[in-house]
């Protein structure tokens, strides 16, 4: 009965969207930074350097604040690949004398995401301590999180349905103008930042559940079509720490350096069951033990991550930036979930493997510039591309991925104390999914792989308010 009490090892596929959105990386936490594609790691003329690069808030003087969100608008299609391969069937049970061979529905139906918003904020605060090259800040952020939230009908419900995850960033830092305590000022530009960064996730993870196994076996009464649901939701805490360099010549150019740590989240929470009439039928007929609900954890690792930019100053009015940021997915190997019922006694049936992600590195370079047209009145441009951490072999619908075009525009206008900036960003990517993820799992259950192309257009509203005393 090993088949049969694995009928929902497939619930381990939902953790896919957890890491999903751990890569599905949220960079834009300044409108000033979405309107030059976030190239402003090497600038130090905006509070907002408390994400980009914090060393450089040395260069703020004062009280600086700024508070905003994102409005993400994402947009995503599927186009089923509609290839029917002739050895994904199975027979339901008619009778001892007959067969009735069925064909598995791998990717035959397109479908669209449904549209779902998203307001990552950012708050920023910094303090310039007079005369002894001192600088305080605190940050408040959202930088990584997203989710997918596709129809009940979707060729892919198997692997999931719905996902969303969002993490909240608290980082103090203390940053130390070398400068100013050597004397150099005037000559060049130089300091150093060190940050704590406090985590707090959340979770949502919704996926459909095939119990058409019991379709394949004799029983007293037939069944059609047994399914369930599990939705789980959960969250976690983690800590971490970030170092950043900024150095500039004055009236020239300027260049940044900033690494963040690795943030270690040990999700839990609580996972719910509900089957439609047949899945009930189906979990007798499989002597399966399932509660209505049981306690889940899984630990995943947001990954360590640095940016280095430099900027061009030479020309009044006008900066020109370039940065590069790197995000080391490489770490992320596989999703091990477990539920808590699996140890009590007797044991449910809710159990599962450990999944393998194997995911790459992922980069992003980013070309921004901006120019003051009127006093006070700047307008901004800037394009990026960025590399997709998921290789062939392990891409899934969950929060489909790709390599990424970034098209950006901005403007802001500041006056005496306060400020005002608004950014809009478009970003393009797609994949194909080729592979058996969705395919015959352990307990013999047909699922559905969902291969096919997947598009993602996305739209990036940004607004930030500033003041400075």
């Amino acid at each position: 009965m090993r088949r049969a009490c694995l009928v929902v090892a497939g619930i381990f596929l939902l953790c896919a969207p957890l890491t999903r959105a751990g890569g599905f990386l949220i960079y834009e936490h300044s409108a000033r930074a979405t309107g030059m594609a976030d190239a402003r790691t090497a600038l130090a003329d905006d509070v907002n350097a408390l994400f980009f690069n914090p060393a450089a808030i040395t260069e703020l003087d004062g009280l600086q604040l700024e508070l905003g969100l994102t409005g993400i608008i994402p947009h995503v299609s599927y186009t089923a690949a509609k290839i029917v391969d002739p050895d994904r069937t199975y027979n339901r049970f008619i009778d001892p004398n007959n067969e009735n061979p069925v064909q598995i529905n791998d990717g035959m139906n397109d479908a669209k995401a449904k549209i779902r918003a998203y307001t990552p904020i950012h708050v920023y605060a910094s303090y310039k301590i007079p005369d002894i090259g001192l600088s305080l800040g605190l940050g408040v952020f959202n930088p990584f999180g997203m989710g997918t939230y596709w129809p009940g009908d979707f060729d892919g419900r198997f692997i999931g349905t719905e996902s969303e995850m969002q993490t909240f960033f608290t980082q103090p830092v203390v940053a130390l103008d070398l400068a100013e305590l050597m004397g150099i000022k005037d000559i060049v530009k130089l300091s150093i930042a060190v940050g704590y960064d406090f985590v707090y996730g959340t979770a949502r993870l919704s996926k459909h559940i095939d119990l058409r196994l019991a379709e394949m076996l004799p029983a007293a009464e037939i069944i059609r079509d047994p399914w369930g649901v599990m939705k789980m939701t959960g969250s976690a805490i983690g800590h971490g720490y970030n170092v950043a360099l900024h150095a500039e010549l004055p009236g020239w150019f300027s260049i940044g350096a900033s690494f963040r740590s690795h943030v270690n989240l040990p999700f839990s929470g609580t996972a719910k069951f509900w089957f439609n009439a047949a899945g009930q039928q189906a979990i007798k007929t499989l002597s399966l033990v399932l509660p209505e609900e049981t306690g889940g954890s899984v630990s995943i690792d947001l990954p360590r991550n640095m940016n280095f930019g430099v900027a061009f100053l030479g020309i009044k009015r006008l900066i020109i930036a370039v940065d590069f940021y790197i995000a080391f997915f490489s770490s992320f190997k596989e999703i091990d979930l477990h539920f808590d019922c699996a140890d009590a006694d007797p044991p449910c049936n809710a159990v599962s493997d450990p999944i393998p992600k194997n995911w790459s590195s992922s980069w992003q370079l980013s070309v921004g510039a901006e120019y003051e047209i009127l006093d006070g009145l700047r307008v901004r441009a800037g394009y990026g591309t960025v590399s997709n951490p998921v290789p062939a072999s392990t891409y899934d619908p969950s929060l489909p991925d790709g390599r990424r075009d970034l098209i950006c525009f901005g403007a802001g206008y500041a006056k005496d104390w306060w400020k005002i900036d608004f950014g809009y960003m478009l970003a393009m990517w797609g994949g194909t999914k080729n592979n058996d993820i969705g395919g015959w799992d352990a307990s013999g259950a047909p699922n559905g792989k969902a291969n096919g192309d997947y598009n993602t257009i996305t739209h990036l509203i940004a607004i930030s308010l500033g003041a400075q005393f």
